[in-house]
């Protein structure tokens, strides 16, 4: 044992798993003169727990009387075995926890934090239902399998094949991304073997690119039918910009939902992107969201971990469980429900006079509905999609622009735009997107992007979804489409909190492509990953008496509003 100052390390355990692998710990624990067992939290991370932020975590936490276990992954930097995403962390979870109950230095009370990968491992060690395992923070946790990673809603998510890269080693391979050529990676065809160009086979996303559907090798990663059984208080943090919102979201909404715990489901939702939700700023690609934005998140977890760890009467159960903040008010906000249950489900319709194509067109945005109006048509060429990234290194340094008008030039993006507003409009939620639509090709995407229009005219993305046409009617079973046809396409976009300010508008963004967040649909029909050939799509978005095509919105009411809330065409 060694010391650093008053801290007390064991670097290197190797902690026994239940096929005999072990796996690599570095465990902090508090002064000498702390004396006695102590309460213990976990954390698991493929991504080296010698990083320079887990080192300080872990040390504040053994300065707070905690004993802080810090574990590397199976078959990752100093832990043996084979590197698997996703598939050991219940049972090596469940293994490690169990250990640490039976530690000399442990009292028996376990809780877990970490983010992104740190925060699936957590619920699927959740499932496992170790006995020792008290509780849980869960932040950025991705998990959403199908609607979130590796597909989102048949559309291939290209950040996964990065981020395969970037785990593809024994230790993190950050030093490499900046020399790839990523732009010629992404544009490579067929998907499957992208990653020979990359330089690295990878057995990985050869084995995820053929399951296209939500097959029962997904399945088995969901937690669709285990929040039932899942019995903890667990505290839930993402942001607004946050990639691996999704995620977070649908484990929270499974736990109130479902969970015999669901009376003790915090949430905290701030103006963050990913990296954001552990590290907040109060700035984010050009937007300031005040002081108020940054969060002091070793505190917060501490005030949690001591009320459930060691019984500190802190008023934590005093809270209401849902924190949100409010951007253009850039306010926090606490409520009892999410989303808030005075919200009131908006249609806003799409109106045009056929021409709603680029930001300059005569695509409008209103909550009256359509009657006779002519659609709306734009080509799609997978060979000149629609880039919406200016680093095509995915974990670069390159904070990417909100402000949207460069995509909203092109003409194969269809723009509706509401009349300035007369009065605030707070939208807090989960926004839905249908669109009655028709395309010449078999299969094709529709990918949707909403925004913030400020009367200087930015036009800043509050948040974007897609939808692979196969895949309308079910993830499991895909239906290609019969060309010339009308379907109902109905997809859900990222949450949202938001005050639009009088003076601004909403729009709405209708195209079929945005790369290298989602692959080229190739609009051919043909199996997923295996397309080298390219087809061009023309493709119809209808918005009339028969096919109203709109986004819905969670509107909350202002205090000073009545429930008829409106945005009309004619301001």
């Amino acid at each position: 044992m060694s010391k650093s100052g008053s801290i007390r390390h064991l670097w290197d355990v190797a902690v026994p798993m239940r096929d005999g692998v072990r796996l690599s710990a570095d465990i902090y624990l508090p002064p000498e003169e702390v004396e006695g067992q102590y309460p213990t939290i976990l954390q698991r991370t493929p991504y080296d727990n010698t990083m320079e932020l887990w080192v300080k975590i872990a040390t504040f936490f053994a300065e707070h009387g905690y004993a802080f276990v810090s574990q590397d992954v199976r078959g990752r930097h100093d832990s043996a075995g084979e590197w698997y995403p996703f598939f050991n962390e219940g049972p090596d979870g469940y293994d490690t926890v169990e250990w640490i109950a039976e530690q000399p230095w442990s009292n028996g009370k376990i809780g877990t934090m970490g983010g992104s990968y740190g925060g699936w491992f957590q619920w699927a060690l959740a499932r496992e239902r170790p006995p020792h395992l008290v509780t849980m923070v869960s932040t950025a946790a991705g998990g959403r399998f199908m609607q979130e990673l590796p597909f989102v809603n048949g559309a291939v998510s290209l950040w996964t094949l990065a981020w395969l890269h970037l785990v593809g080693g024994r230790t993190v391979q950050r030093g490499t991304n900046p020399v790839v050529n990523w732009k010629e990676v992404f544009y490579h065809l067929p998907l499957k073997t992208m990653d020979q160009v990359l330089g690295r086979t990878n057995t990985v996303w050869r084995e995820w690119l053929s399951h296209p559907d939500l097959d029962d090798f997904w399945k088995r990663f969901r937690l669709d039918d285990d929040f039932e059984h899942i019995d903890l208080p667990v505290l839930h943090i993402t942001g607004w910009y946050d990639g691996d919102q999704p995620g977070a979201l649908y484990f929270y909404e499974g736990m109130v939902d479902h969970s015999p715990a669901a009376d003790r489901q915090f949430i905290l939702i701030g103006p963050w992107d990913h990296a954001g939700t552990r590290t907040p700023k109060q700035e984010l690609s050009g937007l300031n969201f005040t002081p108020a934005a940054i969060v002091d998140m070793n505190n917060l977890h501490l005030r949690w971990f001591d009320y459930w760890l060691k019984g500190v009467d802190n008023g934590l159960l005093n809270d209401k469980r849902v924190r949100i903040f409010v951007m253009g008010e850039n306010k926090w906000r606490d409520e009892e429900d999410w989303p808030p249950k005075r919200a009131q489900m908006r249609e806003f319709y799409l109106h045009s006079g056929g021409r709603a194509n680029t930001l300059n067109g005569d695509g409008c945005l209103s909550t009256e509905a359509p009657t006779a109006e002519p659609p709306d048509e734009y080509t799609y060429n997978p060979e000149n999609p629609v880039e919406v990234v200016t680093d095509w290194n995915l974990y670069g340094a390159t904070e990417e622009l909100l402000d949207k008008r460069f995509i909203e030039r092109r003409d194969d993006v269809l723009v509706y735009t509401s009349e300035p507003l007369k009065e605030g409009l707070e939208v807090c939620g989960r926004p839905f997107v249908t669109l009655y639509a028709s395309s010449d090709s078999p299969d094709t995407d529709w990918v949707a992007m909403l925004s913030d229009v400020y009367p200087d005219g930015r036009s800043i993305n509050l948040g974007e979804g897609v939808l692979r046409a196969r895949y309308r009617n079910s993830l499991e079973k895909p239906e290609l489409m019969i060309p010339g046809k009308v379907y109902k396409f109905t997809f859900e976009l990222m949450s949202t909190c938001i005050l639009f300010k009088p003076g601004h508008r909403l729009r709405l963004s209708i195209t079929s492509s945005a790369f290298p967040m989602y692959d080229r649909n190739p609009n051919t029909g043909h199996p997923i990953g295996e397309d080298a050939q390219l087809r061009i799509a023309h493709n119809t978005i209808y918005h009339d008496s028969e096919h109203p095509s709109h986004i819905l919105l969670t509107v909350v009411p202002l205090p000073t509003q009545t429930s008829n809330i409106s945005v009309n065409s004619d301001g």
